[in-house]
């Protein structure tokens, strides 16, 4: 990540927390914790909301929500990539210290992301009180993903999860609770409470896990320009997990709402339902990762700092081999049976949510898609992994481009095959990704002494 003298440091180091490979890895995962728990809390304010709100307003409060987390993580992923890279640059040299206050300067990109919102803040055709909700929602969501990346560093994982859960669930319960009393407003603000106590319990737990007497750094600032490609790997994968929903959004069978909104709600509500549903994959991944694949990956690197030989490098990267197969295999069993499994019952799965059976066929596609979705995933951190940055970038650009255009295939096609295109674009970008990986794990003492 920071070159190869760096990584032998950090492997070698005794108070170091994690090398830089593995901040990437962690910090997408512990994001998937956010997002797991807004799709739970939009899956319930779905079916609560309609009870104690007009039908305009239950879907624009749903169109809101979709919307505003739709553009926070697409625009927030560039830049969190960035932050990880610094931030596990710093971990290289044990340089603690600097993490609460990089964390404090990360605060100044409040001011770039409200000017984003300002054309929205200024000029959306709604009530001044809604529009500065949804401002207020939006940078609260960018600046969570941004701070997720600091978690990384900490190992709390069970202590995040819980922070998620409370902050989620607090705001699902303001939201029910404000919305009869006050409409609209009062289920947004309710959620947006949720949202706010979130970000704070994050920032606060940086501070306590990583106390330092230096106020603020922006020093990570530099890496916009030097990791350009971290910034755009950072930012077309989430692109290429909502490029095929924008498409819908955009075509004549998306729902126009106040003027002002698209969605599709058959394809945005599979999809959050096809979201949770990776849990157990993600946990699985995180476990197979720091056990079986770090103890060779750690091996292999001090085998050349202690001037080990040839046989002990082929043996650790061979052993990286063997543990990426068998963990891949594993989720691979894992979460393909829980996907034929929801398959089996997405007729009862699509009426609970409130959709019509005859979208059970989208829902299965959605759901054997997201097998090969997480599968992209993996495949670019385990290239990031090996700083492969290159081809990690690769990976994402083909699943992106790939999407677009079997998702507008699809849409032409007819209903039937809504869903196809992106069942097709994960299996692309998963077969690519790990044609990939495995070449240049082969090459790995190629690549490692030619740089």
């Amino acid at each position: 990540m920071a070159g190869i003298g760096f990584r032998l440091q950090a492997l070698v180091s005794k108070g170091s927390y994690l090398d830089a490979a593995t901040a990437y890895v962690s910090s997408a995962v512990i994001s998937t914790g956010p997002w797991l728990s807004g799709a739970i809390a939009l899956t319930v304010l779905g079916g609560t909301a309609a009870t104690y709100l007009t039908k305009d307003d239950h879907e624009l409060l749903l169109a809101t929500i979709i919307t505003v987390f739709a553009a926070s993580l697409v625009i927030a992923g560039g830049p969190q990539m960035l932050v990880t890279r610094y931030l596990a640059d710093r971990l290289y040299f044990d340089d603690s210290a600097s993490i609460a206050p990089i964390c404090t300067g990360v605060m100044v990109l409040l001011l770039p992301f409200t000017l984003l919102a300002l054309p929205f803040l200024l000029f959306a055709p709604f009530p001044l009180l809604y529009r500065l909700l949804v401002t207020t929602l939006f940078v609260t969501l960018m600046m969570s993903w941004l701070i997720t990346a600091f978690l990384s560093a900490a190992h709390e994982y069970l202590r995040i999860v819980l922070i998620y859960l409370l902050a989620y669930t607090l705001g699902t319960v303001l939201s029910i609770f404000l919305g009869p009393i006050y409409g609209l407003s009062g289920s947004l603000a309710g959620f947006i409470i949720g949202q706010t106590l979130c970000l704070a319990l994050l920032i606060v737990n940086v501070y306590w896990e990583f106390p330092s007497t230096k106020l603020y750094s922006l020093a990570y600032l530099s890496y916009f320009p030097r990791y350009w490609d971290l910034l755009l790997i950072g930012l077309l994968y989430p692109l290429g997990t909502w490029i095929d929903s924008i498409v819908f959004w955009m075509s004549p069978h998306g729902q126009v709402i106040h003027g002002f909104y698209h969605l599709f709600l058959p394809y945005d509500t599979s999809r959050f339902l096809v979201y949770l549903s990776t849990v157990p994959a993600s946990a699985i991944f995180m476990i197979c990762l720091e056990t079986d694949f770090y103890r060779y990956y750690r091996e292999f690197y001090l085998f050349i700092r202690t001037k080990g030989t040839l046989a002990d490098l082929v043996r650790a990267r061979d052993g990286m081999l063997k543990a990426i197969r068998a963990g891949v295999w594993l989720i691979l069993r894992v979460q393909g049976l829980l996907a034929l499994f929801l398959c089996v019952v997405a007729r009862d799965l699509t009426t609970f949510v409130g959709l019509s059976p005859d979208w059970a066929l989208l829902l299965r596609l959605q759901l054997l898609a997201s097998v090969g979705q997480f599968f992209v995933l993996i495949m670019v951190l385990f290239l990031l992994y090996l700083d492969q940055r290159r081809s990690a970038l690769l990976v994402v650009g083909v699943f992106v481009g790939s999407n677009l255009v079997l998702t507008l295939g699809s849409l032409y096609l007819g209903e039937t095959f809504y869903g196809t295109g992106y069942l097709l674009a994960c299996s692309i970008g998963a077969i690519l990704g790990w044609f990939l990986l495995i070449c240049k794990l082969k090459q790995l003492e190629y690549l490692t002494f030619m740089r």
